[in-house]
């Protein structure tokens, strides 16, 4: 009898994107166990966690280290998430990596967001990004570009294939793909769209960043349709336990989602399975760089800042539309963001890394 794939997802759970695809792996019968140096505080599943935070760098160093051992040893695959292997790039430029391909191991890595995007590059092509936009500051600094270039140049080398969350990224991350996020399983949310009956249409805005979400551009905007009297609310979910955020959320009639970076979040696609209609900033660039039919079928209704309040004002006033959009978006993650479809097509790319993802989408 032959044993069922073992794949290690590691060694952090950012935006629970490795725990929702290794939940959905091992639905399909593969070993799928997710190993963080340290959780996140937004609780997503991991199988073990090392409780490397707070620790001495010395200590974190040789957690990692022997997790690396221990861990290589009972995985055929190992995916890396955020831009990290077991040891950090400072130590021998994360050696780990040529050792474990030299052992055999099929290595993957997924880029998910300021691990690999370069503020240089986004202020000399992007108009507004989370890194600042041209007369601006942002969340990164261009100090940093030279180590992400020097880390993506390195682990490109090692590993047999790169993905990356956010299509901007594939344009400073040579090779990879575009993945789709698979942190949502739409099977455990219920659709709950907009009944478009009278009273206060309630906008929803989860800014866990308020930098990358571009909160004061949506109080902005909201404050000025109030004044023109536009019959609106708006909550700010912030630090709330998840059954309170979730509450909230059922209850809105518009979600808006991050403004500057130029791409929807987890948190989009959590609302779009709920049958929400998100407002987001999508980049026409970046569009470009998906499949043709997932952008055909994208039922975000995009936004900038100069466009915001217009935006809001047309779904305000066509509060019976609102329910159409919603229920798109949730057809829309049951097709492109469902982890089981998603981890149905990475399972063949496991077996074969000279396949690529796209080559056959998932539900195809």
């Amino acid at each position: 009898m032959t044993r069922a794939m073992r794949v290690l997802h590691c060694p952090t759970d950012t935006g629970g994107h490795p725990s929702g695809l290794s939940i959905a792996e091992r639905s399909l019968g593969v070993e799928s166990r997710v190993v963080v140096a340290r959780r996140s505080w937004m609780g997503f599943h991991v199988d073990r966690d090392l409780g490397l935070g707070g620790r001495s760098a010395a200590r974190r160093l040789l957690g990692r280290a022997v997790c690396a051992l221990r861990e290589a040893r009972r995985h055929d695959v190992i995916h890396f998430n955020f831009g990290q292997s077991f040891l950090p790039r400072i130590c021998s430029a994360g050696i780990d990596l040529p050792l474990l391909r030299a052992a055999g191991r099929t290595l993957f890595m997924t880029w998910q967001g300021c691990d690999a995007r370069q503020t240089a590059y986004c202020r000399a092509h992007f108009a507004d990004s989370c890194c600042g936009h041209r007369q601006g500051p942002g969340l990164c600094h261009e100090g940093l570009d030279a180590g992400k270039r020097r880390g993506i140049a390195f682990v490109s080398r090692f590993v047999h294939r790169m993905f990356c969350l956010n299509p901007d990224l594939l344009a400073v991350v040579p090779g990879a793909e575009f993945l789709p996020y698979a942190s949502v399983d739409p099977d455990d949310l219920q659709a709950v769209p907009p009944t478009g009956a009278p009273g206060t249409i309630e906008i929803v805005h989860a800014p866990t960043s308020r930098l990358i979400k571009g909160t004061d551009l949506v109080e902005s905007a909201v404050r000025t349709l109030q004044a023109r009297g536009a019959d609106i609310r708006l909550t700010l979910v912030e630090g709330l336990p998840r059954d309170e955020a979730m509450r909230l959320y059922r209850r809105a009639d518009i979600i808006v989602d991050q403004m500057h970076v130029g791409w929807y979040g987890g948190f989009a696609v959590e609302a779009m399975a709920m049958a929400k209609p998100v407002v987001c900033f999508l980049r026409d660039s970046d569009l470009a760089r998906i499949p043709g039919a997932m952008r055909s079928e994208l039922p975000i209704v995009s936004a900038d800042a100069t466009s915001l309040v217009d935006v809001l004002a047309s779904l305000v006033r066509d509060r019976a539309g609102l329910a159409g959009i919603g229920t798109a978006g949730r057809r829309f993650v049951e097709r492109w963001h469902h982890p089981r479809r998603i981890a149905a097509r990475m399972i063949e790319l496991y077996r074969d890394p000279a396949r690529r993802y796209w080559d056959q989408p998932p539900g195809a």
